[in-house]
Parts: C-alpha cells; sequence; structure tokens
C-alpha cells in the first residue's frame, strides 16, 4: 500500500507542477499594459539635411504607473500613444507618432500618400541580451493593407541591448492620406507569433 500511494502522489506532483508551468509560460508571453508616459504628442517631423539630424516637434516626460485598460480590435489589445507595455523580456513605451515630412526633394512619398513615423523606446528586462532591429519584426498596415517601410530617419532603434539597457528610435512608413486605421505590428517573438499593436492616431 506504502509503494502505491507514493506512486499516485509522484503523478499527482508532476501533474500539478506541470499546470504551474504552464500556467506561468501562457503569462509570460502575454503583453500587457503597466503604466503610461507621463507627457506624449503626436504631430509632425521635418526633416533638417544641413544639420544631419531631425528636428522633432514633440516632448516626452517621466513615466507613471497607472492602471487603466486599453482598447481592443478584432479580439486583441491594442496600444495606443503614452502607453507603456511589457512582455516577459521588454518594456516597450510608446512616446508618439506623426507625419513624417521630407526636404529632400529625391525622397517623397508617392502621389496621394504621406510619410508617417511611431516612436518607441525599448527596455531590456530580462537577464540576457535581447537584440532590437527596425529591419525585423515590423509591420505597418493601413485599412489592414500592408504598407512600405521607409528609411529616412537617423534615429534608429536597431541595438544589442544586454539587461537594464534600453533604446529609443523612429521607425517611418509610407501610408495612403485618406486611411481611416493604420496600425503597426510588432512581433517580438516569431516563433510564436506574439505581436504588440501600436495604433497611430
Amino acid at each position: 500500500m506504502k509503494k502505491k500511494t507514493k506512486v499516485i502522489l509522484g503523478v499527482v506532483g508532476v501533474i500539478a507542477v506541470g499546470s504551474v508551468i504552464a500556467g506561468n509560460g501562457d503569462k509570460e508571453n502575454n503583453a500587457e499594459k503597466v503604466g503610461e508616459v507621463a507627457s506624449t504628442s503626436s504631430g509632425t517631423v521635418a526633416e533638417n539635411t544641413d544639420e544631419r539630424n531631425t528636428n522633432v516637434a514633440l516632448t516626452t516626460g517621466s513615466i507613471e504607473a497607472t492602471t487603466e485598460t486599453t482598447t481592443e480590435s478584432s479580439g486583441e489589445e491594442v496600444f495606443e500613444v503614452g502607453d507603456i507595455i511589457e512582455t516577459k523580456n521588454l518594456r516597450i513605451s510608446y512616446l508618439s507618432c506623426g507625419e513624417y515630412i521630407s526636404d529632400n526633394q529625391f525622397i517623397q512619398p508617392e502621389a496621394g500618400n504621406k510619410f508617417i513615423y511611431f516612436e518607441l523606446e525599448f527596455e531590456n528586462i530580462s537577464n540576457s541580451d535581447e537584440h532590437i532591429s527596425s529591419l525585423v519584426g515590423f509591420n505597418c498596415y493601413a485599412d489592414n493593407n500592408s504598407c512600405n517601410q521607409s528609411y529616412l530617419t537617423e534615429n534608429d532603434l536597431s541595438a544589442s541591448l544586454s539587461p537594464g539597457r534600453k533604446t529609443k528610435g523612429k521607425i517611418c512608413f509610407e501610408v495612403p492620406q485618406n486611411a481611416q486605421i493604420i496600425e503597426l505590428e510588432y512581433e517580438e517573438n516569431y516563433f510564436k507569433s506574439d505581436r504588440i499593436i501600436f495604433l497611430y492616431k
């Protein structure tokens, strides 16, 4: 009887541990809003080729914790300017968005289109290195149609982040001027299709 009891307890223990691990895994993979940027703005960015830099008409401030909920679209959570999102490995701040104006006559959007930007900050909150690239994992959709990325600003996001390090920059796309809904999707984990959606407004 003692042997049978031990076997049964062992099986129950394995099942319980497995359930806990599975539950924690689901939680870790979900992106959730954990706060808001204290001061945000959305506007127009004008290129300044004389200074080889970008003149940004916006301000950002410190971070304040909040528990406000975000909107949902098609069953997926959508984040807006000012939101701070956490995943298992990253803390992402959605700082601003707006129209990007290029004064380079050779770099202009096609007729009926415009350039826009999303400004994001990534912080590595994991215990290992994280690699962020503006070229990988980002997709923009205007009214559910894929949009081309445009390489207009030197404020690039790309960086290799050791634990606790941050990177901040802008990603630009060319979209129709009359687009009603514009969203940026970021895939943190390509193999698991873990997507974070940022709304342009």
